[in-house]
């Protein structure tokens, strides 16, 4: 992945500031340095006549940790994706962040703000360079693929807006707000705890994404592959994303409980059985989108789907580090 170190400029750095304080917290943060973690690692310092050479250094030496952990991730090391230096890791911040999801976010509007994410940080394409995690998708409501997504957008305004008069308010922007409230979203559900790994930093875009960045729902298993790969996404954590897919109205078992199901339901391939069981039935009535029915008939999909059906404890912590790297790729995290 490169990391490029850029100036963050006024245009863009942000979106529309939603108080006083916010709006000042905003400016100072675009004076500062960002950097752009992308796919593949590689770092180009900036012109070190905008600064000091100390702090050229110590943003150089932060996108190549950025890189370096990704570098990792592509390999299979499982590292977290992490922002080198993002805003500072205040605790202070941490616990304001938790209690406004706690006080905003209800199980019964966790799928829609699961969804809420991918569909923002599902606009990074990796030959472009671009889209990302930057809370684009408030541009991008009227696209047919974006249809629903204000139910989970109005539970992660009302969290962001809950922030204000407490340390978080201006060290945080509306894309981490989006992030985290994911995280939460698959803590409260039963999954796994991870809120607080979220990095914090993310630069906010001012215009919408570029289109048709979205898969198709109708995509077979490799052409879902092939979709992800152009984001810069495995497939074991592309197929560890899509175990998001447990929760919700078309979900697989519980629609408020993260678990494997999805995986044991695709394992069973129930839909194609003419005698079925009692529970082979049961879960033929989990709808699903038709690329879940497909991602099985690729026996690379498969390897992984086997593997998290028969352990959940691997599908939490891969799908954990997934996501963390899903809701870095692309994002400019600003110093």
């Amino acid at each position: 992945a490169r990391a490029m170190l850029a100036t963050a400029t006024a245009r863009g750095a942000h979106a529309r500031p939603r108080c006083a304080r916010h709006e000042s917290g905003c400016a100072r943060r675009r004076r500062r340095r960002v950097v752009v973690v992308n796919a593949n690692a590689n770092a180009n310092d900036d012109d070190a006549r905008g600064g000091g050479r100390r702090e050229t250094l110590v943003a150089l030496a932060s996108s190549l940790a950025v890189c370096a952990s990704f570098v990792r991730a592509r390999e299979g090391g499982g590292a977290t994706a992490r922002a080198g230096v993002s805003i500072e890791d205040d605790s202070a911040v941490r616990r304001a962040i938790r209690d406004a999801l706690t006080a905003n976010v209800i199980k019964t509007k966790c799928p829609a703000v699961l969804r809420l994410v991918f569909h923002d940080a599902g606009t990074y394409l990796e030959s472009a360079g671009d889209g990302g995690m930057n809370a684009s998708v408030t541009y991008e409501l009227n696209r047919p693929e974006s249809f629903g997504l204000k139910r989970g957008l109005s539970v992660v305004k009302s969290a962001y807006e809950a922030l204000q008069g407490t340390a978080a308010e201006g060290k945080v922007s509306f894309a981490d707000m989006i992030a985290c409230a994911g995280a939460y979203a698959v803590e409260f559900t039963g999954g796994p705890t991870f809120l607080e790994r979220v990095p914090l930093g993310r630069a906010d875009a001012s215009t919408a994404d570029p289109e048709n960045r979205m898969p198709e729902q109708t995509l077979g298993g490799r052409e879902m592959r092939e979709h992800f790969a152009r984001s810069g996404v495995s497939t074991r954590d592309m197929v560890a994303l899509a175990g998001a897919h447990t929760i919700g109205g078309k979900g697989f078992g519980d629609a408020y409980t993260f678990d494997n199901a999805y995986y044991a339901t695709l394992v069973a391939d129930p839909w194609n059985k003419p005698n079925m069981t009692k529970d082979e039935a049961e879960m033929a009535e989990h709808i699903g989108l038709p690329s879940d029915k497909y991602m099985r008939e690729d026996e690379e999909n498969m390897k992984w789907i086997t593997k998290y059906a028969s352990d959940q404890d691997a599908f939490y912590a891969d799908f954990v580090d997934a996501y963390l790297r899903l809701t870095s790729l692309g994002a400019r995290f600003v110093f």
